[in-house]
């Protein structure tokens, strides 16, 4: 019986050692496995988007790709279309950012010409795709508005007010109107294709449009 007991609190005692070891060892370094399971649906997402096109995606089918349940995709999004909508944006951010270096019209040209790059890329192509899927659903295009235009159309607008604090531009200039007079242009081309839409188009745009608003 002693030689049992000894045994047992033997025993015991490498279980009690592996629960303090478990405790105390410090987290695997990395991105946390829901995030990166996150990342992986939207690079799935995307490529599915990109090879298929909007309508001709679904939530199983991102799941099964993927390698999740579609319980873990309603965990982050609440329809297939917000999944499609943040693949596509997440792989806009590198493409879209501008650095915050020179002067308010130094970094207006810059977003410009960095939008005619994004509108002939990959990622434009895409976004053709999901503005040709959603064309008919109002609730879309109004998602659509408020996750992507809207909050580029923000980004224009500081810098434009920031021109005109700076004396770059009159104070008498309407920021929705230089907005849309320096990106119609280049999404007119984009979208219907009768001209190619090169770096240089862009660029005089851009000079020509900056006439009327600059300061004399």
């Amino acid at each position: 019986m002693p030689k049992q007991n000894e045994t047992i609190i033997f025993v015991i005692g490498i279980v009690v050692m592996r629960r303090v070891r478990t405790k105390i060892e410090p987290r695997p370094r990395g991105r946390p496995r829901s995030e990166q399971a996150r990342q992986e649906i939207l690079e799935t997402a995307y490529k599915l988007l990109r090879d298929k096109g909007f309508n001709a995606v679904g939530s199983h089918e991102i799941a099964q790709v993927a390698g999740v349940s579609s319980a873990t995709l309603y965990r982050w999004w609440k329809s297939k279309e917000e999944i499609l909508f943040d693949a596509c944006f997440e792989h806009m951010k590198p493409v879209l950012a501008i650095p915050e270096t020179g002067s308010a019209l130094t970094r207006l040209r810059r977003y410009v010409l960095r939008a005619r790059e994004f509108l002939v890329s990959e990622e434009g192509a895409v976004m053709a795709r999901v503005l040709t899927g959603i064309h008919e659903d109002k609730r879309l295009r109004q998602m659509f508005l408020e996750r992507y235009v809207n909050p580029r159309r923000q980004i224009q607008r500081g810098i434009i007010e920031d021109a005109i604090a700076s004396g770059e531009l009159k104070r008498t200039t309407d920021p929705e109107l230089l907005i849309d007079a320096l990106n119609g242009p280049l999404f007119f081309r984009w979208l219907q294709g009768h001209a190619p839409l090169e770096n240089s188009f862009a660029e005089r745009i851009f000079d020509k449009v900056l006439l009327a608003f600059q300061s004399k």
